[in-house]
């Protein structure tokens, strides 16, 4: 049931089990001492995963101080099955390439020299984080939405987030890419925090009733902001900041008309039509997308 839920506890499963076999006595040559478990630093496992395992009854506490816990696999049953879980399941430890569609970005017209950097951003074997700054209904939205695209992306606004804030939506998806929508709008220091910890050490740092876990994820962060007004300078400082000019209304109707066919299979005539109708009061592509949900000819759209 907890693989199913979190399929990323298999290759924790396999580093306690592979230091309770092998690590343990290369450690400490005493079979005494490995007889009491480990230690989380021993097995490099999150402490959050070790309570949890804890609370369903795979491992067991055999010693408990102020400084420290060690834990052992309950018994030889629950040892054999979780070797039988490792053994019938394929293990990924690293994150995996990142392929990019072979459209990545087309619908963005110019701003090729920026298109580039967050290509090799989102390649780097290392998160680079990027803050695009612009008034509304730029290109900077477009981005975001190609972003968002690409396999393990989560998106949210700022200025909508829930009360629980970042930290929830980090722990509970585990985005290899967070889009960030209205940065400027952050107004909870708790998500300050968190995002500051995890742009530079790629931790979430979670305090449940004097209870601290560090979660790893190693997750790249793309964010748009109307202007840097509102946003702490030192979380400023983590990114590499760009300026996005906005469209004239020509560049917007053909790069909305593009978005609309490529991406959402309308007919052309009636992509222009959209699109030439949208910019006469707005230069939002997410505007157009609305209508495309409504409307399926130019009547709906009148």
């Amino acid at each position: 049931r907890l693989i199913d839920q979190k399929p990323d506890l298999v290759k924790y499963l396999k580093r306690i089990v592979d230091y309770i076999e092998h690590g343990c006595m290369e450690k400490y040559h005493d079979q005494r001492l490995c007889s009491l478990g480990f230690e989380y630093s021993d097995v490099q496992v999150p402490a959050w995963v070790l309570k949890m395992l804890f609370e369903n009854d795979v491992l067991c506490i055999t010693y408990k101080s102020n400084k420290s816990t060690m834990y052992k696999i309950c018994d030889d049953d629950v040892l054999n099955a979780v070797k039988s879980i490792i053994n019938s399941t394929v293990i990924e430890e690293s994150e995996g390439e990142i392929k990019l569609p072979n459209d990545f970005l087309e619908s963005v017209e110019g701003f090729d020299d920026l298109k580039n950097v967050i290509k090799r951003s989102i390649l780097a074997d290392e998160p680079v984080h990027i803050l695009l700054v612009g008034p509304p209904a730029t290109a900077k939205s477009l981005m975001l939405m190609e972003i968002e695209r690409l396999p393990g992306s989560v998106f949210v606004t700022m200025g909508t987030a829930s009360k629980a804030g970042i930290r929830d939506v980090l722990i509970e998806n585990r985005p290899r890419f967070l889009i960030i929508d209205e940065l400027d709008k952050i107004n909870n220091p708790n998500d300050v925090s968190i995002l500051l910890t995890l742009m530079e050490s790629g931790k979430v740092i979670v305090t449940l009733h004097k209870l601290r876990y560090e979660v790893e994820m190693k997750t790249w962060v793309f964010a748009s902001a109307d202007s840097t007004r509102g946003i702490p300078p030192e979380l400023l400082d983590r990114f590499m900041v760009f300026h996005i000019q906005p469209y004239s209304p020509e560049e917007y109707i053909n790069v909305t008309k593009n978005v609309l066919v490529k991406r959402y299979n309308v007919q052309e005539d009636l992509a222009l039509y959209i699109a030439q109708k949208i910019a006469q009061y707005s230069t939002s592509v997410r505007e157009a997308v609305r209508y495309t949900r409504l409307c399926k000819n130019k009547e709906c759209v009148d």
